[in-house]
This record gives structure tokens, sequence and C-alpha cells, in this order.
């Protein structure tokens, strides 16, 4: 990914994913929120200071830098955000299908080995991450960050940003969604 990047971009913002990796942790390593929380920010550094030399293999090409989603569920406009959306999951059967399904397509690939109150349990938890998740992709892109490069792809992302979910939030609605599909060598 960053070799493809470095290829297109000027600059790139890598998002590190270390406060809503507690979400994970605390529905598939059983970690309290406490515990959980403290792990994925850990984790979000250290991915940070292992990637380090990639990044800085390609910057001659590309300016990269980091930011973490713990950093942006500070910023004013994020609550705005989670709030619209947790709203329009409750009140939109179509937006809620769409998250719904993506969490259970995961899980049935990752959490084939676990029972069915489990397995819903999970499920619900991937839908509180793909909220949280969003609503910082609209914090991004209000912040002039409109493209979003994703490994594989994210039907709800990719919905809303061809205009199938017209009460999200514009800022998702005008992301422009680049959805790689990496293949192994």
């Amino acid at each position: 990914m960053v070799k493809w990047i470095s290829r297109r971009f000027k600059h790139c913002t890598v998002l590190v994913g270390d406060s809503i990796h507690r979400i994970t942790l605390e529905s598939t390593a059983e970690c309290s929120p406490t515990v959980a929380r403290a792990t994925a920010l850990e984790l979000g550094q250290q991915f940070i200071d292992d990637n380090q030399a990639l990044f800085d293999f390609y910057g001659d090409e590309t300016e990269f830098s980091f930011l973490r989603c713990s950093d942006v569920q500070v910023w004013e406009e994020y609550d705005k955000f989670h709030t619209q959306l947790q709203a329009l999951f409750k009140s939109d059967s179509e937006f809620l299908a769409s998250v719904e399904s993506f969490g259970r397509a995961y899980h049935g690939k990752h959490s084939s080995d676990v029972g069915e109150a489990e397995f819903e349990a999970r499920a619900d938890m991937s839908s509180a991450y793909f909220l949280e998740e969003f609503a910082i992709f609209a914090c991004l892109q209000k912040r002039d960050l409109p493209v979003m490069v994703y490994p594989g792809s994210f039907s709800t992302l990719s919905e809303i940003a061809a205009g199938l979910h017209k009460s999200a939030p514009s800022e998702l609605q005008e992301l422009i969604v680049v959805s790689l599909h990496l293949k192994g060598k």
C-alpha cells in the first residue's frame, strides 16, 4: 500500500486505529474496557514505531505523517458525527443492515469457533466500531483529507460515498474511497 500511495500522492496521512481497536480487543480477547483501551493505545504506538522506517523509505516521493484515532476522537466535531451516525443506525433500516452485514461477514470468517450468543455480541461490537470509524472519517474529510485508501473493500463506506445513504453526514458522502485489493506474491 505504501508503495502504491507513494506513486500517486505527494502527502499521505496514515490513520492509526489505536483507540477504536479497543473494541476488537474487548470482543475477541475478552479484555475489560480499561485494559483494552490501554492495550490498543500501546499497539498503535508500536505500529508507528515498527513501521516508521518503511514510511521513511518512501519519504522522498511522499510526505507521510501519522494521525491516531484517539487524537481525532477528541476533536470538537467528532461527537457530532458519532451521534449523527448512531441516530442513523437506529432509524434507517438500510443503513443498519449494511453496517451489520459487513460485521457479520467479517466475524463469519474470523469467529467461526464461537457460539451464537458470542457471535451476536461480536457482530454488535463491530457495528459500534464502524460507527466510530465513520465518525473519524467524516472528521478527516471535514479537515481536508478527502481521499480514503482502504485495503480491501468497505461496502457501507462505498455505499455512502456512492450516495446510497442520503442521511449520512455529507462529509462521508463527499469522501473519495479507494479500495485496494492486494495480491500476495
